[in-house]
Order: C-alpha cells, then sequence, then structure tokens
C-alpha cells in the first residue's frame, strides 16, 4: 500500500488502470489494480492481460471479473472492511476479559508462544489455510511483512499455562483510510471450547485501545468463506470492497 502507481495505457495512449508494483514470492505483482476514470473493465482487462502477463494482480471485483473472461485464475476472493472507531455510528466501548488471559502488548510477546493456538487457528479445511505459517506469523510480529505493530496490538497469554492463546495484531501501515492506513493483518485465537469467545473480546479491546489512543481507522480483510466476517461486522466494521487476486497467463 502506498507505493508508486504505474499506468496500463490503450493503443492511443489513453489510461486504463492504474496499480502499485510489488513482489509476492518472487512474482511480479500489480497491487490495487483499479480502472482509471472513464475506463471500462472489458477495455482494461483486454490491455492489461497483454501487458502484465505472467504477473499476479489484486483488482476490485467488476475489473477482476472481467480478468476472469480473458483466462486469469482467481486465487482468492476476498473483502476489505474498515472501521470508523470513535468516528463511528458504533464507537468501541472497553470490555471485561477473562481473568485468566492476561493482555500483553503483542510487542513483548516471543512469536513461538503463539505459533500452537496460530496453526490451530487455521487448519486445513480454513479459507486461509496456507497463507498462514509460523514464518508468517514471525514477519508480521516483527514488523517486516506489514510494517511496524501499533502499540495497541494485544496478546492474549493464558496465565496457567503461560502460552499466547489469542492475538489482534494491528500495523501502522501508510495511506488514508477506509482503504489504506492503519491495518489489522491477523484475529486469532486457539480454538479450543476453554477459549471460546475470547477472540471476539480481544478484537473489541483493541478496537477500543485503538479509539483512545487516536487511531482514525482500522481497516482489514476476509478472504471469502471467512465466517469471521460476521464477527467484524458484530463489531461495527464495514465492507467497503470486493476483491480478487489473480494469475494472469
Amino acid at each position: 500500500m502506498g507505493g508508486h502507481t504505474e499506468v496500463v495505457r490503450g493503443s492511443g495512449g489513453e489510461p486504463l488502470a492504474h496499480y502499485e508494483e510489488e513482489s509476492r514470492h518472487g512474482i511480479r505483482w500489480a497491487d490495487d489494480l483499479r480502472l482509471a476514470d472513464g475506463a471500462s473493465p472489458g477495455a482494461a482487462a483486454e490491455r492489461v492481460v497483454v501487458d502484465l502477463a505472467g504477473w499476479g494482480v489484486t483488482a476490485r471485483a467488476p475489473l477482476g471479473a472481467a480478468l476472469v473472461e480473458r483466462g486469469a485464475r482467481a486465487e482468492r476472493r476476498f473483502d476489505t472492511y474498515t472501521h470508523a472507531l470513535r468516528a463511528s455510528p458504533r464507537p468501541p466501548e472497553p470490555v471485561r476479559l477473562p481473568e485468566n488471559l492476561a493482555p500483553l502488548p503483542a510487542a513483548t510477546v516471543d512469536p513461538s508462544t503463539l505459533r500452537a493456538a496460530y496453526g490451530a487457528a487455521y487448519p486445513a479445511d480454513h479459507p486461509d489455510h496456507g497463507m498462514s505459517t509460523p514464518e508468517d506469523l514471525d514477519a508480521l510480529m516483527d514488523g517486516t511483512l506489514m510494517g511496524p505493530l501499533l502499540p495497541t496490538s494485544t496478546v492474549l497469554v493464558d496465565t496457567g499455562r503461560g502460552t499466547g492463546v489469542a492475538a489482534v495484531l494491528a500495523h501502522d501501515c501508510p495511506g488514508t483510510p477506509p482503504m489504506e492506513g492503519p491495518w489489522i493483518s491477523e484475529v486469532f485465537r486457539d480454538p479450543a471450547p476453554a477459549y471460546r469467545g475470547a477472540g471476539s473480546l480481544l478484537l473489541r479491546h483493541v478496537l477500543w485501545l485503538s479509539a483512545e489512543a487516536g487511531t482514525p481507522a482500522l481497516g482489514l480483510s476476509v478472504t471469502a468463506g471467512n465466517h469471521a466476517a460476521r464477527l467484524y461486522e458484530g463489531a461495527g466494521f464495514v465492507r467497503t470492497a470486493q476483491w480478487a487476486d489473480l494469475r494472469i497467463h
């Protein structure tokens, strides 16, 4: 988010789409591929599949659908959400966390104490399985993947076991809400029945901390098919857009 903007142009030089170039796992990627003013999804897609052959792209739903019609393969569909915090019609309120779960600033927690909970939260049938590895967790917590953690990022530690059982990780990302800016990369908990409801409570706790800290808004994304979308909507998040990650051949 917030990188240098590149342009896809038609045969007459007219702009058809804009994107930010990055690399993902060694693949050139057009992030936030979006239509230029006045351009149609079909016309932009015709040019994109030629100019960006072999690339990956992240595009909003209408352009993504036009790319699929022209041979692109959709790898992931997802929605983005935002919470306006203090300016929201439903501003966050403080919550009471379970007495046996201690909230700690995420920056002070060793990621190794969370790996068991993190792995259990993304079993083989989860839509994000394979996208949430121990290496991803390390890179999120040390700031190399999404930018530095915000001080409001919190881990719940089971005081009896001394292990992390839930986390909400929020990052100081560049850009302006609602589509960019401060962003939540992870909301997860150990799925054991003893911790039922802890993820929702922790999310509401972090939202309240963020509002109190003056954070303007928090965004996040949810993979299609992830039932956590109901949790986010229940906490006051509002959907901003539908997207797709695609590979162009």
